[in-house]
């Protein structure tokens, strides 16, 4: 997307394929879409990284439970 973008704005900058309104306002669009697929996906990522956090909490909960009952009484 930011290759594309770049390649057009250079072609604009030096002459070679003017830029029209149209077309800016399309790059514009996809560029705030790709971005918006970008935040959700970050949402998503760390919805999950902390529902692994969690689990690993329990798990470590749940070890430490289990050594506990396994050690021989204290005196």
């Amino acid at each position: 997307m930011l290759d594309e973008l770049e390649k057009r704005l250079e072609e604009a900058r030096t002459g070679g394929r003017p830029l029209g309104l149209e077309e800016l306002e399309t790059l514009y669009t996809n560029g705030c879409a790709a971005v918006l697929e970008l935040e959700a996906e970050s949402l998503r990522t760390q919805r999950r990284l902390n529902e692994l956090r969690n689990r690993l909490r329990h798990i470590r909960t749940a070890i430490e439970f289990l050594q506990e009952e396994q050690a021989p009484p204290t005196a």
